[in-house]
């Protein structure tokens, strides 16, 4: 067996309100494309609950208490103008968060080669004290720490393509040698973080900030010169992805000019130096993607690029 997909359907119950982009229509979307996607090298695996104590290996106990004390028995709580919270909430970031954790256990035992979680609400964003930008709880940083905690592994790394910058996972990352971190995002945009010369306690944040209009010719040159180098020099045990879908041609929400080609591209790319370097382990979680129709495509192009 090749690749897992593991997630849980309760992922779909964060109800973030009518015309909302990080809509529940996302992953129904999403996983419709991939379960009509037949093929004998993938399975889908559900996500238990995660521990409370490894949100803690990147979360604040205050963090954690102001998310689920917020939670409303109806209607919405608005953390900001971006970021809400409904009744079922934390059951869907429960769940996202364990199909992390669960995804780590399947590929360092290994019993798969690598996993895509198609989860939401969507982590990159979270920072340690603060929820923000559609995003809860930081998934990937999440597994990370999971995956060096559970499995005494020495380095990790996330790389996010994701068209925002990852403000999150970067803050968490920053003072530790022992993690990198390297994004290509539009510049310009929210967050409005991710510039060069932000580079981490020991050169182990790399940012690639592009400009609107960006297409798959400047993406890839921007991973074959920068982002593939400094991530062999870093040669980390494991590698995560932080797999957002925006930076597509019909995304409503920047202005990128990715196609589905660039997105199994990329991943073809990742997945072979995880092959390579890493003892196959690699774990892909879903950040953002707000047209219904490319995010359900380039989920499948990123799919087949995990399963080659």
């Amino acid at each position: 067996m090749s690749t897992a997909i593991v997630t849980h359907k309760d992922c779909i119950l964060h109800d973030t309100g009518i015309h909302h982009p990080e809509s529940q229509e996302r992953l129904l979307s999403v996983f419709k494309t991939l379960k009509n996607f037949k093929s004998k090298k993938i399975q889908w695996i559900d996500g238990p609950n995660i521990n409370l104590k490894h949100i803690n290996l990147v979360h604040s106990e205050h963090h954690i208490k102001n998310i689920i004390n917020n939670v409303p028995t109806k209607g919405f709580f608005n953390i900001d103008a971006d970021t809400v919270l409904s009744p079922n909430s934390i059951k869907s970031a429960f769940k996202a968060m364990g199909s992390v954790c669960k995804a780590v256990d399947l590929i360092c035992t290994e019993k798969f080669k690598n996993a895509f979680c198609p989860i939401r609400p969507p982590g990159h964003h979270a920072e340690p004290e603060k929820a923000m930008g559609f995003c809860l709880f930081n998934n990937v940083a999440i597994g990370a720490y999971y995956a060096k905690l559970k499995y005494k592994l020495k380095k990790c790394a996330v790389i996010d393509f994701d068209v925002h910058h990852g403000n999150g996972t970067q803050k968490k990352f920053w003072d530790d040698p022992n993690m990198f971190y390297a994004s290509t995002h539009q510049e310009g945009i929210f967050p409005g973080t991710g510039f060069k010369n932000e580079i981490g306690v020991n050169n182990n944040i790399i940012n690639v900030p592009l400009p609107g209009g960006t297409n798959g010719l400047l993406f890839k040159k921007s991973y074959e010169d920068i982002i593939i180098p400094n991530l062999k020099k870093f040669s980390p045990d494991m590698i995560f992805i932080s797999a957002g879908f925006d930076g597509h041609k019909d995304d409503p929400l920047a202005d990128f000019k990715l196609t589905e080609e660039d997105f199994f591209w990329v991943t073809n790319k990742l997945r072979n130096f995880s092959d390579k370097y890493c003892k196959k382990r690699l774990v892909s979680c879903l950040e953002g993607g707000y047209n219904i129709d490319a995010l359900s495509k380039s989920s499948l192009a990123h799919v087949k690029g995990l399963i080659l």
